[in-house]
């Protein structure tokens, strides 16, 4: 009895939808709801504490420790004014977060200030006096600035986009017997590229806010409104909450955001880590779409596919699609072999095996007709190339191979038709070079066709390139051949010519008899052209080329101005009477 492929697969569907997987899969989505959440909320208090971490650590290590030595430096009178003005400097220099250092001394009229250069000038491009925003004023630290390590005096300089905090410490033992405190402006510049490039923001969003629920940080650009966790916020600022709340928000739009919130000891501000729980939660919901289908097909194609179907399936299929490898390969001679299989992966097989065939009888096909044939097949919107043309300006070369019929006399005709082939390969390859098309081989003589702005310009170096070649085929072959080449540009008709039965896509007019006439009066080793050609050419390529005698030829009037290039030096042609030469017989006349 023969089953077909499609009684098959409804065999292999009911044994798929048989198996008990749902209980299973529910257990699995259970699981993995949890350790989603668990792992979200983990996440989330780890980043938080974790940004915490680096701000206290800026402000407390980074900083304060060495404005620490420098305030212990300036302290006392074992160094000298100019001495503590170089400490100071070299500090400017060694911190490159502190924009400023100012000393306040008791008694003096005016603070001590050092400024960084860089800084300096960046603000000197929006302000008249940079040194009023660096200058700290004492009220605005405020009374107990210098007893704990926590930033004061924070100001956003909107000209620059840059957050500026103070840090002040009272310097040990005073300067000259008066108290004195250091006072540091720094830029926390480095805080807001830590925010803007931390990994979370690829799946989630940060938020630095202040007691005035201003975002002073953040991984986005967009405006911040969810009310509920700026509340919290807020409450744990004004508590000096030190702990991580972690828990989910409900939002304006009806949506949960998963949120952890702490404040960092170094700064009166909150930071708040938060990811939409629609995110966190979405690999629960591709489980629960996709597990029914995919882990079902997924047991039962491992189990039983491969023990039931795996001969009259899996081995055919491998097999046509190896043959469709080496058909990609351009490897034409595979065949799909071993299938007995009575189904339709047995009829597909046969129909392969058919199609290869027909593959290579069209690619040896193919090698008979020109390029234009293939295109205009190709381009047809029937099923058949309808006869007749269009008009098309293009730049035709016709080359004759002279001495052939000498050359064949005394050879074996097989030895001929090698040598001959051997000739049209190397030009052929020429003419494609030069982005031509042989639109047809008559006997020894090739026709070849040129389009596009370029064309005239094309056909001439083509010509001059198959003189080169024929020099060097001549030591290759023994053979004593020389080619004569027409050029001549013009508008022809274009397209299929012939019969229902038998047709010729080609081009045809009195241009294409003009560059044949041409070529028939060319001597051997040189290519003629007509005006037209020549007028075409680069400045640089059409003076090498010699003017001759006008010519009559066949269904012309008046004669036809021509114009010759010699050998592959493109130098006044050997045969053929120039201009120059007739004068000179006139003036010895």
């Amino acid at each position: 009895m023969r089953l077909n492929l499609r009684s098959k697969m409804l065999l292999f569907a009911a044994v798929i939808a048989a198996l008990p997987l749902l209980v299973a899969g529910q257990s699995i989505i259970r699981v993995a709801r949890d350790e989603l959440k668990s792992a979200a909320n983990e996440q989330l208090a780890a980043t938080a504490n974790q940004l915490a971490d680096e701000f206290n650590d800026f402000f407390e290590y980074s900083l304060f420790t060495p404005l620490d030595l420098i305030r212990n430096s300036l302290g006392g009178d074992k160094l000298g004014f100019e001495e503590k003005i170089v400490i100071l400097k070299q500090g400017i220099a060694d911190l490159p977060d502190v924009v400023a250092l100012q000393v306040d001394v008791e008694g003096l009229p005016r603070p001590i200030i050092v400024a960084q250069e860089a800084y300096f000038n960046k603000l000197k491009a929006h302000f008249e006096a940079p040194m009023d925003i660096l200058r700290v004023e004492s009220e605005a630290v405020g009374a107990d600035a210098t007893a704990s390590r926590a930033a004061s005096g924070l100001a956003y300089i909107g000209e620059t986009g840059d957050w500026l905090a103070v840090a002040s410490l009272p310097v040990p033992q005073g300067i000259g017997g008066r108290t004195a405190v250091l006072h540091a402006r720094i830029n926390l510049a480095r805080l807001k590229n830590v925010i803007a490039h931390h990994p979370f923001a690829r799946t989630g969003t940060i938020h630095v806010l202040n007691s005035e629920k201003t975002v002073v940080f953040a991984t986005t650009d967009s405006a911040y409104g969810h009310e509920s966790v700026e509340r919290k916020a807020l409450d744990m600022l004004a508590n000096r909450t030190g702990t991580i709340a972690v828990e989910p928000f409900p939002l304006a739009d009806g949506s949960i955001s998963l949120g952890a919130i702490t404040i960092p000891r170094a700064f009166p501000w909150a930071i708040v880590v938060e990811k939409a729980e629609r995110d966190a939660y979405a690999p629960v919901w591709d489980m629960i779409r996709n597990l029914g289908v995919w882990l079902a097909i997924g047991l039962a194609a491992a189990l039983a596919g491969a023990l039931v179907f795996a001969l009259g399936i899996s081995r055919p299929i491998l097999r046509i699609g190896s043959a469709a490898t080496e058909i990609a390969k351009g490897n034409l001679d595979i065949r799909v072999e071993g299938v007995r299989s009575r189904d339709e992966i047995g009829d597909l097989a046969g129909r392969f095996n058919d199609m290869i065939v027909q593959l290579n009888e069209r690619f040896e096909l193919q090698k008979f007709v020109s390029l234009g044939t293939m295109k205009a097949i190709q381009g047809s919107d029937e099923r058949t190339v309808s006869l007749g043309g269009e008009r098309r300006r293009v730049a035709m070369l016709f080359a004759d191979i002279r001495g052939y019929t000498a050359f064949s006399e005394n050879r074996e005709p097989e030895v001929v038709v090698a040598v001959l082939n051997s000739y049209f390969q190397r030009l052929a390859d020429l003419v494609v070079a030069h982005h031509g098309d042989i639109d047809k081989y008559v006997g020894d003589q090739i026709m070849a066709v040129f389009g596009g702005q370029r064309m005239a310009k094309h056909a001439v170096e083509c010509a001059i390139a198959m003189m080169t070649a024929m020099d060097e085929m001549e030591g290759e072959s023994g053979a004593d051949l020389q080619i004569g080449i027409g050029v001549h540009v013009g508008e022809v008709v274009v397209g299929a010519m012939g019969s229902s039965q038998r047709k010729d896509f080609t081009v045809l007019g009195d241009h294409v008899n003009l560059a044949a006439r041409l070529c028939s009066h060319a001597d051997p080793a040189v290519t003629l052209v007509s005006r037209e050609v020549l007028d075409e050419l680069p400045e640089k390529l059409a003076s090498r080329a010699a003017k001759l005698t006008p010519i009559k030829v066949k269904g012309k009037t008046r004669p036809i101005e021509i114009f010759g290039f010699h050998g592959s030096g493109g130098g006044a042609p050997a045969a053929g009477q120039t201009e120059a030469d007739q004068a000179q017989v006139g003036d010895a006349g």
